[in-house]
């Protein structure tokens, strides 16, 4: 199996056919990929680092806030 993620810019892309695949039927998708939370505390990290702040009691404390009716 062959599998791409890529963040599309553009409408129109050429795809390239591994010569494994070449003579058989291949399914072809396309579909939009979740953001996975860790990407998401990746991305907050720097901006939590600046700050001095620790990014697991941060996730901790606003999940907790979630809860509060």
């Amino acid at each position: 199996m062959y599998k791409e993620i890529i963040e599309a810019k553009e409408e129109i892309y050429q795809i390239r056919i591994p010569k494994e695949y070449l003579n058989k039927k291949i399914e072809i998708s396309i579909s939009p990929v979740e953001e996975r939370k860790d990407e998401i505390l990746e991305k907050s990290f720097g901006i939590l680092r600046k700050r001095n702040i620790d990014p697991i009691k941060w996730q901790e404390e606003i999940r907790s806030d979630r809860n509060v009716w």
